[in-house]
């Protein structure tokens, strides 16, 4: 008979797994993906490095692990539930949740160390810009006409290639900007490379202006 897990026993693996995760995030945010070994990750874990290899057969899947759970907490922000966005227009929205994603990108320090921690991977740079296109593809997918006239994947990997050249130079200190100027200036380019009209951008970016301040106030009451 196959063995068939509970309900109780996919919860503890589940948990079990995030915290090998967590552990792996942590490593790698202090010593880097090269120096990061799966036995320094178990004992971060508190578990056996057999437990390890249970949910990752190498090292190179548990990174990728690492990067999605990343890519994740910036993706899913919060943010842009704090306010009514009714009467916006999408392209605006849009805007906004560039903003959002990518000031959330400097807010959370820990992702910033980790980011630079496991840049010396082989294939984090690919990994970063396929998570972020695959999440932007099925969330915009509504506005077909938003991309009419312009090859919709080619725009995405322009952008996200762009979103993450500008963040390492900025994490590296190569660049010095805010994350707000950074936010602005991606939003910005983002909207004038789909070829809207400038008085479209302006009022996006206008809507993106007001739509920060709204943010803010929230975030000061609560």
């Amino acid at each position: 008979m196959a063995y068939r897990r509970t309900e109780y026993m996919e919860k503890r693996v589940a948990r079990r797994k995030q915290q090998i995760i967590k552990a792996a995030e942590e490593l790698i945010s202090e010593s880097g993906y090269k120096a990061t070994t799966m036995q320094d990750v178990a004992s971060k874990a508190g578990t056996s490095i057999g437990n390890v290899y249970f949910y990752f057969s190498n090292k190179d899947e548990m990174v990728m692990e690492v990067i999605d759970h990343l890519c994740d907490e910036i993706w899913n922000t919060g943010d842009l539930e704090r306010v009514d966005l009714s009467s916006y227009p999408h392209y605006s929205i849009e805007a906004l949740d560039d903003y959002l994603k990518i000031t959330a990108i400097f807010e959370k320090k820990h992702f910033a160390k980790a980011i630079l921690g496991g840049a010396t991977y082989p294939g984090f740079r690919d990994r970063l810009i396929r998570f972020f296109e695959d999440k932007a593809v099925k969330r915009y997918a509504k506005y077909s006409d938003f991309y009419q006239g312009i090859d919709r994947e080619m725009a995405f990997a322009c952008h996200f290639g762009s979103v993450i050249n500008v963040m390492m130079k900025v994490l590296e200190e190569k660049l010095d900007r805010t994350p707000h100027e950074v936010g602005m200036f991606l939003a910005r380019w983002k909207l004038q490379a789909r070829g809207l009209r400038q008085e479209t951008v302006n009022k996006a970016l206008s809507d993106l202006e007001q739509l920060i301040q709204q943010i803010d106030r929230l975030k000061s009451k609560s």
